[in-house]
């Protein structure tokens, strides 16, 4: 028990210690600010982009990076790579939120234009790989159906998607192509990150 104590002790004593950096509270105080002004324009229908920009344009001129940069942090944050074809209704919200982060840098809306180019070519990918491996194991699974009709009658249907043998190989597929398009869009949220200066 004693030794429980002293421990316990110690770190009593070592965060007596600390003392809160003002700087670095207001720094994080306004990142977490900026998160919040590009979530709720995010999240929010009502809240449109000239709100937006109003408010950004209305920061102080010293504290204006530091939103900037928890603006970009929720952006970098909503771009991740599509489950459905359903992101194209929400991508031109993520493009207003970074044409008023990238004050007027093209370079940075041009690099949104290729994320959702970029994002089209992965579903795509995504469908054609889906495809393809249906056709590859086509016979194998044919034979199974044949398998199963003499078991259950001459009815019985065999989809791929109820074959857990293709449902691994599929999963595994689709994991390396997710892998190989996150790296990718690792690179365009580094160069971003670069084009406004945040770390």
């Amino acid at each position: 028990m004693a030794i429980i104590k002293s421990a316990w002790e110690l770190a009593v004593e070592k965060t007596a210690s600390l003392e809160a950096d003002p700087a670095k509270i207001r720094h994080d105080q306004k990142i977490k600010e900026g998160r919040q002004l590009a979530a709720n324009f995010l999240m929010d229908i009502d809240v449109k982009a000239e709100d937006t920009q109003k408010k950004y344009d209305a920061v102080p001129e010293e504290e204006k990076q530091t939103i900037r940069e928890g603006m970009a942090l929720t952006l970098l944050s909503n771009l991740a790579l599509p489950r459905t074809p359903h992101f194209k209704e929400s991508f031109p919200h993520l493009v207003s939120l970074g044409s008023i982060i990238a004050e007027g840098d093209e370079q940075i809306t041009a690099l949104l234009s290729k994320v959702e180019e970029f994002f089209t070519q992965y579903l795509t990918n995504q469908e054609d790989l889906i495809e393809r491996m249906k056709q590859q194991f086509g016979p194998h699974l044919e034979q199974k159906q044949a398998q199963m009709r003499q078991q259950y009658g001459p009815n019985f249907v065999l989809r791929p998607e109820q074959d857990p043998e293709f449902m691994k190989l599929l999963d595994k597929n689709l994991a390396q192509l997710d892998e190989q398009y996150n790296t990718i869009l690792d690179q365009a949220k580094d160069q971003m990150k670069e084009l406004l200066k945040i770390g």
